[in-house]
């Protein structure tokens, strides 16, 4: 039976009970829909958003999803099942202008994060939003735009309302909650496979893995690599660093975590850069190990050789190892040869005798695409990249325009296969793909779950997956495993612990959290758009209520007197050195009545660059005594956060302060006074208050001017002068 609505399309979306279920619950709370790929994830959206359309018949709904392929492919969906003309894909590649025309003239908005976060920025509201629907949501952690925007819009929207839809959210209990805060949810909707409601739905994958053994040549190769890595294991256990030397106990997360620590003792002053240049060593040389085992020693003899043109330390070190210049050698001799891996050879047969099907080859690395495409392309399969957008060793990426012409020409029938990187794995809608080629198993449970769901939505679906006997391809297999069962029992335990919430009581609930937490974070400040992705951030939105915009003067504004330039030690020094230094004191001097520079580093500004101690010193003491700057020292980001909260809760709580909106440059002339005033009416630009300036002579004229003499003035017309006499004549509401 068909929904009917007035702004669906008649036959247009039959409702399966499990998704009206749903629906009904995501109508009226901040909901996170988990649902296996295929079930239908697009098709609740847009029921919610027909429903919130309705209700608010002046809002918009907008549609956010991480790449612009995707974006265009959510709008050709909506553009299917709903009655609204007014829909518009929004990216970066749409001028600014254009897209301040489009997301007025329209009530359907999709649109990448990053768009949308810099509108926000450049000051787009939120205000008649009724509807965010935040596609792959798993990604709604850290700093990445998802957080910025839901927070912007749960404080500016007039009727909120947040959908969240994910396939695989994480098997990390505080990943979990961590997207949750950060989406403002309050309900959970969660099905698996095995659920009775949903089974009747789901399609049949087969999955199959295929063990390949490595060559003899491969077993040298590999023998000398891990004699190498073994080496820096060894050492780094000698120094404390490493519990075990075993390579079946090291991988590259426990490797990521020394070097953190090193790292943290050469900040506090240690001397651990031996120890440092021994673990990046181990990186390199762990990753060639994966490369050889998992790719080939085509991928091997490519890393090889950017390594050397590299002029590290470690790397320096490195190649004087007689080993690893043997190791180059007889690499790229066994490449020269064409010996390679062996999965290459089962890809191409497995491809083969399967050619009356679409497939989908998924590769960690973009060298190994290259070769699998070459190798199918010999056996007469027309095979086809699909990879992002970064450009890497002088190879270019694929735009998104052609990432989009790729997906036309694969739906068409122009490839059979499609050879793709981790681009290709979330959310694009690739219909009737017959079969998903896993090149390498990945550690990963969300990307191995998005790496199956492209196969098996409208039929039954092959999964193979290649393994090398012996090597990490196994390990990483049954690492996925063991993390999507555990994601399935959170899944579970997410459902329970919001299971029995009314819509209604979870709104009341909210309401009240969010009167709480307003009153909770009285302290406001505005922080520039350089310092969104630092940990300061992140300390401050737990204490105060954040405004992040383009500060053209300093980094923090912290009430209407004082603002606070961050440097970090490293930074201050090259200021002296670039002459940036006195420049931007002048400028924090003359637009803030305190003005603050937080100097943050535990080291001496002495020890790190070849500076004389006196103009050092002279800098120093120019910023108080010439500028009447405050200069304050800070260990590290934790500090400078709690510093900064200190000083603003210091400056706003006893007054009720506010805070200067504008972080611009004051202006200094009468002349540059005159034009400040009059570009800040409404829709003029600097052009306009020079024109308005000469015609009327003085700012008093020109607020006195009638309608009509406003529109005398060229590029000024009904409106603009409306809206300009509406802002200079309106009595004033606080």
């Amino acid at each position: 039976m068909y929904v009917t609505h007035p702004l669906i399309k008649s036959d247009a979306i039959s409702l399966r009970r499990y998704q009206e279920a749903i629906v009904s619950r995501a109508l009226d709370a901040n909901t996170l829909v988990v649902l296996p790929t295929g079930l239908g994830k697009t098709v609740i959206a847009a029921m919610v958003a027909a429903h919130r359309l309705k209700k608010f018949q002046r809002s918009k709904v907008l549609f956010l999803a991480p790449t612009r392929p995707l974006a265009i492919q959510h709008h050709r969906t909506f553009r299917d099942i709903l009655n609204i003309g007014e829909m518009v894909v929004l990216t970066g590649m749409d001028a600014i202008k254009k897209r301040e025309e489009l997301w007025d003239k329209n009530r359907m908005i999709f649109a990448t994060p990053q768009t949308i976060e810099n509108d926000i920025l450049r000051g787009l509201s939120l205000r008649d939003v009724s509807l965010i629907i935040v596609d792959e949501c798993h990604r709604s952690v850290g700093n990445y735009s998802y957080v910025h925007i839901a927070e912007e819009y749960m404080k500016t929207a007039q009727n909120p309302l947040i959908l969240g839809l994910t396939a695989s959210p994480s098997s990390e209990d505080e990943t979990i909650k961590e997207i949750c805060k950060n989406l403002f949810i309050q309900r959970v909707e969660a099905k698996t496979e095995h659920d009775a409601d949903v089974k009747p739905y789901i399609q049949e994958v087969k999955t199959e893995w295929i063990k390949v053994e490595l060559p003899e040549e491969f077993k040298r190769v590999k023998k000398i690599i891990s004699e190498l890595l073994r080496d820096d294991l060894r050492e780094l256990k000698k120094m404390n660093y490493l519990k075990s030397a075993s390579l079946d106990k090291i991988n590259k997360k426990t490797l990521l975590q020394v070097q953190s620590e090193i790292r943290k003792e050469i900040v506090s002053g240690m001397d651990s850069f031996i120890p440092a240049s021994l673990v990046a060593s181990a990186l390199k040389i762990n990753h060639a190990l994966e490369l050889l085992e998992t790719q080939g020693i085509s991928s091997l003899d490519n890393y090889l050789g950017r390594l050397r043109r590299q002029k590290s330390k470690a790397i320096k070190r490195l190649f004087t190892d007689q080993r690893v210049r043997s190791l180059v050698k007889i690499v790229h001799d066994l490449n020269v040869l064409g010996v390679d891996h062996p999965k290459l050879d089962e890809l191409a047969r497995i491809v083969k005798e399967n050619r009356d099907k679409k497939i989908i080859v998924f590769t960690q690395y973009r060298d190994s695409v290259e070769k699998i495409i070459d190798k199918l392309n010999e056996n007469g399969i027309m095979a086809h990249e699909f990879i992002g957008q970064a450009s890497r060793d002088g190879k270019r990426g694929m735009t998104q325009r052609e990432q989009v012409r790729v997906l036309e020409d694969f739906r068409e029938g122009k490839y059979s296969v499609l050879c793709a990187t981790s681009v290709a794995e979330e959310g694009i809608d690739i219909p009737k793909v017959d079969m998903v080629i896993f090149y390498e198993p990945i550690p990963s449970e969300i990307r191995s779950i998005q790496r199956r769901g492209r196969t098996g939505r409208s039929a039954t679906g092959n999964v193979i997956v290649l393994m090398a006997k012996d090597t990490r391809d196994e390990t990483y297999y049954w690492a996925a495993i063991h993390k999507e069962r555990k994601m399935r029992k959170l899944i579970r335990k997410m459902r329970d612990r919001f299971e029995g919430d009314t819509g209604q009581q979870s709104l009341i609930k909210y309401s009240v959290n969010r009167e709480k937490a307003g009153e909770e974070k009285k302290i406001r400040i505005y922080v520039d758009v350089r310092e969104r992705n630092t940990e300061i951030l992140k300390i401050l939105r737990e204490k105060a209520r954040i405004e992040i915009r383009q500060l053209p003067v300093g980094d923090f504004i912290l009430s209407d007197r004082v603002g606070v330039e961050r440097k970090t030690t490293e930074d201050f020094l090259q200021s002296i050195i670039d002459k940036r230094l006195l420049s931007q004191a002048n400028e924090l001097s003359r637009n803030f009545e305190i003005p603050i520079m937080i100097i943050e580093g535990r080291e001496s500004l002495h020890s790190l660059r070849d500076i004389h101690p006196n103009a050092i010193r002279g800098a120093l003491v120019s910023l108080p005594i010439d500028f009447g700057i405050s200069v304050i020292p800070s260990e590290d980001e934790n500090d400078t956060a709690n510093l900064l909260y200190m000083i603003a809760k210091r400056e706003q709580e006893p007054e009720e302060r506010e805070i200067a909106l504008r972080g611009e440059r004051k202006p200094v002339s009468l002349e540059e006074r005159q034009r400040y005033i009059i570009e800040s009416l409404p829709d003029v630009s600097a052009v306009l208050a020079r024109r308005l300036l000469e015609k009327f002579g003085s700012v008093i004229d020109i607020v006195n001017a009638s309608k009509k003499e406003l529109m005398e003035v060229e590029g000024i017309g009904e409106k603009r002068a409306e809206r300009i006499r509406k802002v200079v004549r309106s009595k004033y509401k606080k």
